[in-house]
């Protein structure tokens, strides 16, 4: 299973966290109420799946709060993932 780094990131006082393989960049909000962009980011997790699967590994775990929420986001997605995973597996659509 491959382990893919994710970070925080603070641009101009919003704070996001930034999901990056070789291939992919995914933001995902997380000082804003942005609906749309939480979509599109679950939408390519979801293209990303199809390819193999995957966990979602938080580079660094500070002590702020977005750090915290972040590393208990991460952990939550990484379930979702292989729920999800495991489903497109079974109706055969992953590649892996």
């Amino acid at each position: 299973m491959e382990t893919i780094k994710a970070t925080v990131v603070q641009d101009d006082k919003k704070h996001f966290i930034k999901i990056e393989d070789e291939k992919h960049i995914i933001r995902i909000p997380m000082s804003e109420d942005k609906p749309n962009e939480v979509k599109s980011a679950f939408n390519k997790l979801i293209n990303r799946i199809k390819e193999g699967e995957f966990r979602i590994e938080l580079d660094e775990v500070g002590e702020d709060l977005f750090s915290q929420v972040a590393n208990g986001y991460i952990t939550q997605l990484n379930r979702e993932i292989q729920e999800v995973h495991s489903e497109m597996e079974r109706y055969g659509l992953v590649v892996d």
